[in-house]
């Protein structure tokens, strides 16, 4: 069975297409009243989707502990899969896989762990190649009940999914038809790429940006499919 529905994947948005919507302005004042919980609520004023970011998204993040394992992940895809074909992550650097590389991967010993996730539904989007001693990382689903609950509040369902925390910040960019990922040092020319992790920290306010991504991240297809975005 695959591990990725890919019709699913392929309705992400392109990297631009997703850099472009987190630029427009909102104007929205709600109430995040937490879906059936007792805790307080809180009224917020967000003109722009930072205010989003570092307020209410944040709070969530911060309220169930997700922010030691998870980031907030702006929605994107490099790749079109075709069918069996999975976003697979090698000590950070992602691969198209299909499910014979995935069969012979789990025969040495290794197995696979869903990584990213992604659309309306916040599905698993994208994996990671782990040891079989690594445990599947786990996502409260009260978390995402309330993580759903301010997205669509202030209409931008679809535009962020979460990532899982890695031990250093990082930037992405492409070399030969893989997604490298290597550790960010902060000296990154900033209109090359683009923020789309986002990082917390119960002891700071606002954010911190996790991960970037090459404004020219694109891959080529594989021989018999169509150009990918």
């Amino acid at each position: 069975m695959p591990l990725v529905d890919n019709t699913h994947y392929n309705e992400l948005p392109s990297l631009e297409t997703a850099y472009t919507r987190r630029q427009v302005s909102i104007n929205c004042q709600f109430d995040s009243n937490p879906v059936g919980a007792n805790s307080r609520t809180r009224c917020y004023q967000a003109k722009h989707i930072d205010d989003l970011i570092q307020g209410p998204l944040r709070d969530i993040f911060i309220k169930y502990d997700a922010h030691k394992a998870f980031a907030l992940y702006l929605q994107h895809r490099h790749h079109r899969l075709g069918k069996s074909e999975a976003v697979v992550k090698v000590h950070g650097t992602a691969h198209l896989m299909n499910d014979g590389d995935i069969v012979d991967i789990e025969a040495m010993g290794n197995k696979i762990l869903p990584a990213t996730w992604m659309g309306r539904d916040m599905l698993a989007m994208e994996f990671a190649i782990v040891p079989t001693s690594v445990t599947s990382p786990v996502v409260p689903p009260q978390f995402i009940a309330e993580l759903d609950h301010i997205l669509t509040l202030s209409d931008c369902k679809g535009l962020f999914g979460i990532d899982t925390l890695a031990e250093d910040d990082w930037t992405e960019l492409t070399i030969g038809n893989a997604s490298v990922v290597v550790p960010s040092n902060g000296k990154e020319m900033e209109e090359m790429y683009i923020p789309v992790a986002f990082a917390f920290d119960d002891r700071k306010s606002g954010f911190r940006v996790h991960g970037k991504c090459g404004k020219d991240h694109k891959h080529t297809s594989k021989p018999g499919r169509n150009g990918d975005v």
